[in-house]
């Protein structure tokens, strides 16, 4: 189930005014992947725009190509079966039909002709407005709430993104083709003649000639009205809901943060993100086929990967060192006035808690600055919980998401808070720890279920699991180790060992993994070592947490397969990294952590190679992407004082053991590296009151690097 799902409006309607919008709005939608219940053929495509045909769209179904047609023709009194009194037959996913029937409630030319400039694109755009009608109300409803409660701008325009990315989950084909569809009218209805000087000339022009408006508007009179119902050029979802967040200049509000014409320039950006979601580092897109062979398109998307480069490019800046103070969050609606409102704007509303917190502890450099944003954060989120389970049902899948959410934030945002008060003590940690730990592997186990019974779609699932393995591995790889040497890893049981800080089997891990790469199509039981070549490189950026829990096990096979994977992961996401324009800190940190998890595994593996020069092809290895971890720009990010405890010491520990195992082995480790590494090391040791076993084995990797140090100095 998906939180803003399109409806399909009912064929019989009220008003005859909206006949047509209806009619054409049913047969659009099963072109695009929604209403595989719509009559005649209860079945649905997921269609390429740029390939599809006006008939088509008349008829709601896609037609076979030449040679099928023709076959179909002269079998025609054989291969009529259950809609042969409609004279229509299935050839392969196409709809046949014979040249002298009519499919029953096809579009007839002169209705869809009432649309232009461009008839398949108007018809397209218009079918779309209608099926989002509920979610683009309660996505403008939200946006009027946050201006009237004076959130910070920033949060405003990323939540309102983020709630139109969460429409686009629901239906991306259609939102997709809707967005193409925008785009031509928008390309064939402007006006550019009313801009040119026209004091040189004299005469009558001819009909096709740039003339001036007839009208001081700059427009034509009437024209508003014929644009919007037969020559649709906004994607309502956008267009209509953006002015709600009060950015703009208003006759009556007064001077706003940008111009009218800006917001129209912000709401096209927004549209040609939304077509560049599947690419590396924006999320995952994928085709699902149910059993009676209908097609939709799934997506899972962190919205602070998708939403933070478009809300930089569009108010400017990129960094927080634009501003003065903390960004002012969103307040959320009393339990009363959600439970009046509809349930697309109760979701609407109390997903805005998630989609906030998503973008700003995406911002890592907000989070640097203001590192009370977690807990600012973690109480929004909480609030919402609370706010479920007064207005929505215990299966609704914002429920679902949002309790999910707050479970995942209880278990990683501990190790992360600036104190001085709250040194790392092992007491502390196990009192509060384990049952975090304890509710948030319970919470995995609702998701799967959630995700089995259909009540969360596939996105939303894996997205949510990955994230709790995520904050759970993070408990047990934050755990200090006493030895310092570059020690093979032991081998675990794979299905026996329990984790003393979670309560978690590795068979249970292996669950999840099955459920998250079943739920992105990969299909259960996968070897992903096989298809690692063929495999898109969208899948490869979020394969990063597979690999580490491939890894975990420290067996030989499982690391060899684990450094295969991870080394295509470290460079899509280096890829993604240099081609970011707008150059976040979480970008850059999502290539270092690739790096780091490479490094450790290449360590790990030539830990356990008995060939040795196997095992210095590993050390160097680890020693390549230990260089480019050192030499990420995120990596100076965690020398500043407010940087993650956790996030130093893991890169600090890494890098370490890499360069000490490699020197082992004598693999070339340049001085200039070596000292770099000693200042993340202090940096490490310094960070967030370490515990006595952190801090000792913090600095017995220190002691062997100034040794290496020591040996690498040139004499003088």
């Amino acid at each position: 189930m998906h939180v803003f799902p399109a409806r399909i409006p009912e064929a019989e309607v009220v008003h005859r005014s909206e006949v047509v919008e209806v009619r054409v709005a049913r047969k659009v939608a099963p072109l695009f992947g929604v209403g595989d219940g719509v009559p005649p053929f209860r079945h649905s495509w997921v269609c390429d725009y740029t390939a599809l045909s006006l008939a088509e769209i008349g008829r709601g179904a896609p037609s076979p190509d030449r040679t099928a047609r023709s076959e179909m023709e002269a079998l025609a009194s054989d291969r009529l079966g259950a809609g042969d009194e409609a004279g229509w037959a299935w050839s392969d996913r196409s709809v046949w039909s014979a040249q002298q029937s009519t499919l029953p409630g096809t579009l007839t030319n002169a209705t869809l002709n009432r649309y232009g400039p461009d008839t398949k694109a108007a018809a397209v755009l218009a079918g779309a407005n209608r099926l989002l009608r509920d979610a683009t109300a309660a996505v403008a409803n939200v946006g009027q709430h946050l201006a009237d409660t004076g959130c910070d701008a920033e949060v405003r325009l990323a939540a309102w993104a983020g709630l139109v990315l969460e429409v686009y989950r629901a239906q991306p084909a259609l939102v997709v083709a809707a967005v193409q569809a925008r785009q031509v009218q928008r390309s064939l209805s402007a006006r550019w003649g009313t801009q040119v000087d026209r004091a040189g000339v004299v005469g009558i022009d001819a009909p096709s000639e740039v003339h001036p408006a007839t009208d001081s508007t700059g427009s034509e009179p009437g024209r508003e009205a014929a644009t919007t119902r037969w020559q649709p050029i906004s994607l309502d979802l956008v267009d209509a809901t953006l002015p709600a967040l009060g950015l703009a200049d208003h006759p009556a509000a007064g001077p706003g943060l940008i111009t009218v014409d800006a917001l129209d320039d912000i709401a096209s950006a927004w549209c040609r993100r939304l077509l560049g979601i599947g690419q590396p580092g924006r999320g995952v897109v994928w085709l699902t086929e149910n059993t009676d062979g209908s097609r939709r398109v799934q997506a899972m998307v962190r919205v602070g990967a998708v939403v933070a480069p478009f809300v930089a490019a569009s108010l400017g800046g990129t960094s927080s060192g634009d501003r003065t103070s903390a960004p002012r969050l969103p307040v959320l609606p009393t339990a009363d006035t959600l439970a009046a409102a509809p349930l697309l704007r109760r979701r609407a509303h109390l997903l805005l808690a998630h989609v906030t917190a998503n973008y700003v502890r995406y911002r890592d450099e907000l989070l640097v600055d203001w590192p009370q944003l977690r807990a600012q954060t973690r109480e929004l989120v909480a609030a919402a919980v609370g706010r479920c389970a007064t207005v929505l049902a215990a299966d609704d899948p914002v429920s679902l998401q949002l309790t999910a959410y707050a479970a995942y934030l209880e278990v990683w945002d501990p190790p992360r808070a600036h104190s001085a008060d709250t040194p790392d003590m092992p007491g502390r940690a196990a009192a509060t720890g384990r049952d975090a730990a304890a509710r948030l592997v319970a919470s995995q186990q609702r998701v799967v279920e959630a995700w089995r019974h259909g009540w969360l779609d596939p996105g939303a699932a894996s997205y949510l699991l990955e994230m709790g393995i995520v904050a759970l591995r993070d408990i047990a790889t934050d755990r200090p180790h006493g030895d310092p040497a570059p020690a093979a890893p032991t081998e675990r049981s794979a299905d026996v060992d329990v984790d003393a800080d979670t309560g978690m089997t590795a068979a249970t891990m292996r669950r999840w993994w099955t459920a998250i790469l079943t739920a992105r199509g990969m299909g259960p039981g996968t070897d992903l070592t096989a298809q690692v070549d063929a495999l898109g490189d969208a899948q490869l950026f979020h394969l990063h947490h597979y690999a580490a829990w491939l890894a975990d096990g420290g067996r030989r096979a499982d690391l060899r397969r684990a450094l295969m994977i991870q080394e295509r992961v470290a460079a899509v996401r280096a890829e993604v990294a240099r081609r970011e324009p707008a150059g976040y800190a979480a970008k850059s940190a999502a290539a270092r952590a690739a790096h780091e998890l490479a490094a450790e595994i290449a360590t790990d593996l030539a830990a356990v190679t008995p060939d040795r020069e196997h095992e210095a092809r590993a050390r160097a290895v680890a020693v390549r992407h230990a260089r480019a971890v050192l030499a990420d720009p995120s990596t100076r990010e965690l020398l500043r004082p407010t940087a993650p405890p956790p996030a130093i010491r893991r890169t600090a520990k890494v890098v370490a053991r890499a360069l000490c195992a490699a020197a082992t082995s004598e693999v070339a480790v340049p001085a200039e590296e070596v000292v770099a590494a000693l200042t993340l090391l202090d940096a490490a040791i310094t960070a967030g009151h370490p515990s006595v076993t952190h801090a000792d084995m913090l600095c017995d990797w220190r002691v062997r690097l100034a040794g290496l140090a020591t040996c690498s100095a040139p004499e003088d």
